[in-house]
């Protein structure tokens, strides 16, 4: 359900408030049929909610037609033009390079890229956010940044928060693989970003039906073992309404207190 300025509204007036593509038809769609409530106080902040989503959306779908490879921590790889690779496996943005310009090569150079499957959600949704909010305000919130895992990014709020199983186009769910063979312990688990009409992208296991990658999971069980993968009832977003804050705000610095959990729990180990 969709609440506006506490009315709810149906599709077909959000569509005349969002635009009437198949993308957001498709977001709207989802919510306004879910038993969630999703409360916005007024159009603009739902209108940027909507436009993030798909943004999402979208980079999922470029990272997916990538030559970017899935890597554990060890064996990640970075154009060192634009970041520097730590020790951990992890990229750090180079001093005097523009994080727009260097979130865009990874999507551009893919070949140059390798990482493991957080990271990979935090670039689509980094992606997703430059798409929406253009790169004179991107480049101004995210100066310093560090990919690596689900490390945090203040200027990247993100919740978790209780969802139906499957998701709304725009989440980040997770696949649990509960008796992984503990020789392949990256197959513990995917995280995979919803996308419209029962597709999933997970790195490593591209665009699926929660059914395909729940197979893909179950191949790297441990011997005997009688629990299968499943997808998890939560979900990993952005919080829009401090992000739409950060944005409209003065302050270089974001000190308000974040929600959220620990997001590790949604993550390759």
């Amino acid at each position: 359900m969709i609440i506006m300025n506490y009315q709810p509204i149906d599709v077909s007036t959000a569509m005349q408030l969002v635009g009437s593509s198949e993308r957001y038809q498709s977001i709207l769609q989802a919510m306004s049929t879910s038993q969630e409530v999703f409360n916005y106080p007024n159009a603009e902040l739902f209108t940027f909610s909507v436009h993030l989503r798909a943004a999402i959306i979208d980079a999922a779908v470029k990272l997916a037609e990538s030559d970017v490879r899935f890597a554990t921590f060890y064996g990640s790889k970075c154009n060192p033009e634009y970041w520097q690779l730590s020790h951990e496996g992890g990229f750090l943005l180079k001093p005097n390079v523009q994080p727009s310009h260097a979130i865009r090569d990874i999507f551009n150079n893919s070949r140059q890229y390798a990482f493991e499957c957080a990271t990979a959600m935090v670039i689509i949704l980094l992606k997703g956010v430059n798409r929406t909010i253009g790169d004179e305000a991107f480049n101004r919130l995210y100066r310093h940044l560090y990919l690596w895992d689900w490390h945090e990014e203040p200027h990247l709020p993100l919740i978790i928060e209780p969802v139906e199983a499957g998701g709304i186009p725009g989440d980040i769910i997770y696949f649990k693989n509960p008796q992984v063979n503990p020789r392949t312990p990256w197959w513990q688990g995917e995280n995979a970003v919803v996308l419209p009409n029962g597709r999933y992208y997970g790195h490593g296991v591209g665009i699926q039906t929660a059914e395909g990658i729940i197979a893909t999971l179950n191949k790297f069980r441990r011997p005997g073992a009688t629990r299968s993968a499943f997808i998890m009832d939560r979900a990993t977003r952005i919080n829009v309404a401090h992000l739409y804050v950060l944005l409209h705000s003065r302050i270089n610095g974001w000190t308000s207190e974040r929600k959220g959990t620990n997001r590790r729990s949604t993550t390759h180990l």
